[in-house]
């Protein structure tokens, strides 16, 4: 048997999945080498599955080092070749295993006790990877597919929010199939007719600022919509507050849930950037170099900002938590409109769209991105031992024997 496929019984064998098919693809390299590092190799051995922009999975030492990405077609062909199984099994198989005199009949296996997600945006956050590890009986971190689609739609999410009581600020939802470049103006003036300028145009289904801009005229209106719609295909317009600021915060199963400290995004401009978030920390402004999130400016737990506005922060994260049927870790972002001191829930972030391990290691108590890592995989395993439990076949009563 293979160094690759001998698992250490003593240790919790973990997959963390990462790539993916998403605009948000080098998002999640940063995230799952950031992940790879931090996990207790005494207490887990970590399994890097890499899948490239066209779809294919790979697996090997080499995804560890961050001078590797991209993969070239050279390192490809050092790497394993993987899939998902199709059975009720948590593993991983050769995709593509080597035949010939001296080749190996059968795939190489990679059992799997628990899958770590750390896909950013389509595919990977919305729901459809945690569909097929529920599909293969796998446990795996983080919110079910139901949340995690849900999660990832910034309008669904809005909806239940306010069901939940939360206020939220208007919107104006647009599908690709009313989008026509040539007559931009006429949806644009129609938009307007409903929300009056400046608006806030964002792609409803991705992640990490791509795609977002303000607009103050019916011209930036239209130019707008057209770099939306170039990400996604649907696209929400809200009224953009001129005076404002954001509130963030990460909440984790518990009982009662449990909360993290508040983070406040530091911004050059009234728009928080993909630049804002993931280039403006590091001296290289380079994503391949990026720190991620935890690179970017914040203030924790500012003390300028009122108590009555930290409490609704910390009330309405519970309950979108707990409304929502999250799992695992979340962060939630909220929009302050200062002149008036109110708060509006603006979207949720599911694994693994943000670990914001960095606001837990300010909260109270102290959790390390180490123990944060541990805790979600415990986490995993006690809700594949609660799906277990429950009875999926009935006695049969249509076909007899």
């Amino acid at each position: 048997m293979s160094q690759a496929t001998t698992k250490d019984s003593r240790k919790t064998r973990v997959a963390v999945l990462f790539g993916g098919r998403s605009t948000e693809h080098e998002i999640s390299i940063v995230t799952a080498l950031q992940v790879l590092d931090a996990f207790d190799s005494t207490r887990f051995e970590t399994l890097p599955v890499y899948i490239d922009q066209e779809g294919y999975w790979f697996e090997g030492e080499e995804l560890r080092r961050r001078e590797n990405y991209f993969p070239t077609p050279e390192l490809k062909q050092k790497l394993c070749r993987v899939r998902l199984t199709g059975d009720l099994l948590p593993e991983l198989v050769e995709a593509e295993p080597k035949k010939g005199w001296f080749g190996r009949k059968e795939p190489r296996r990679f059992p799997v006790d628990v899958f770590f997600p750390a896909f950013h945006g389509s595919y990977g956050e919305d729901g459809c990877i945690q569909g097929f590890l529920e599909f293969i009986g796998a446990a795996y971190t983080g919110s079910g597919p139901r949340a995690s689609a849900v999660g990832m739609n910034k309008h669904a999410s809005k909806q239940i929010a306010s069901a939940l009581g939360i206020s939220i600020l208007p919107d104006v939802m647009l599908n690709r199939k009313e989008w026509d470049p040539e007559k931009a103006d006429a949806l644009a003036s129609k938009v307007v007719e409903l929300l009056p300028l400046p608006l806030m145009v964002k792609p409803c289904n991705l992640g990490s600022s791509i795609g977002i801009s303000s607009a103050h005229t019916l011209e930036e209106l239209m130019i707008s919509l057209a770099g939306a719609f170039a990400f996604d295909h649907q696209v929400m317009v809200e009224p953009l507050l001129e005076e404002m600021y954001e509130l963030n915060i990460s909440a984790m199963d518990g009982n009662p849930v449990r909360l993290s400290a508040i983070e406040r995004p530091r911004r050059e401009d009234k728009l928080l950037t993909f630049e804002d978030k993931y280039l403006k920390g590091n001296k290289k402004l380079s994503s391949s170099h990026s720190g991620g999130m935890a690179s970017m400016q914040r203030d924790i737990d500012p003390p300028d900002v009122p108590d009555g506005i930290r409490e609704f922060v910390r009330s309405y994260a519970s309950k979108v938590f707990t409304g929502m049927d999250c799992r695992g870790l979340v962060r939630i972002d909220f929009l302050i409109d200062q002149p008036l001191e109110k708060v509006y829930f603006n979207e949720i972030n599911l694994l693994p769209g943000s670990f914001a391990y960095f606001l837990w290691e300010k909260a109270e108590p102290r959790i390390s991105f180490t123990e944060l890592l541990a805790d979600l995989v415990h986490q995993a395993q006690e809700e594949w031992q609660i799906k277990k439990s429950v009875r999926r076949t009935i006695e049969r009563r249509i076909f007899v024997e």
